[in-house]
């Protein structure tokens, strides 16, 4: 009896490196959009520091200086914002793709399944044409043999 072997599965091989690679692109992703949101965060709060700050200052060159850095901290946060955006973008782009691929294995798994099923079914099919043969040999045997 021949083993079983999928005609396919250089194809199903791929597809799974194909998500094997997108999920590590994933995975990369999703850490540069959470550095860039602690990146995002340490802003926030220095520009809460630096406005609360605000009360302390005497003279009015103090005042002028911390509201040109609150103005400098506002347009790296609007930057920022900018960037986590895109990442995000990025990231759903990716999640896409990898759900895509994803589907895509599992239909080559069903159909290799399948495949595997036709192929127990034919050996099945012929080993019991085989002990039925056999069974008649062995009744024509002791027949013959009887006479």
């Amino acid at each position: 009896m021949k083993s079983y072997s999928f005609s396919l599965e250089k194809v199903l091989e791929w597809k799974e490196n194909n998500e094997k690679n997108i999920m590590e692109e994933f995975a990369i992703l999703q850490n540069e959009l959470q550095h860039e949101k602690s990146k995002l965060n340490i802003l926030i709060q220095e520009y809460e520091e630096t406005k609360n700050k605000g009360t302390k200052y005497k003279n009015i060159h103090e005042l002028q200086q911390q509201d040109l850095y609150k103005r400098l901290l506002e347009d790296k946060i609007q930057g920022q914002e900018e960037v986590v955006n895109i990442a995000s973008q990025k990231l759903e782009e990716v999640r896409l793709r990898l759900v895509a691929a994803q589907k895509e294995r599992k239909i080559m798994e069903k159909l290799k399944e399948k495949d595997f099923n036709i192929y127990k079914k034919t050996m099945d099919s012929i080993e019991q044409k085989q002990l039925d043969e056999m069974a008649v040999l062995n009744y024509n045997k002791i027949s013959l043999e009887g006479r």
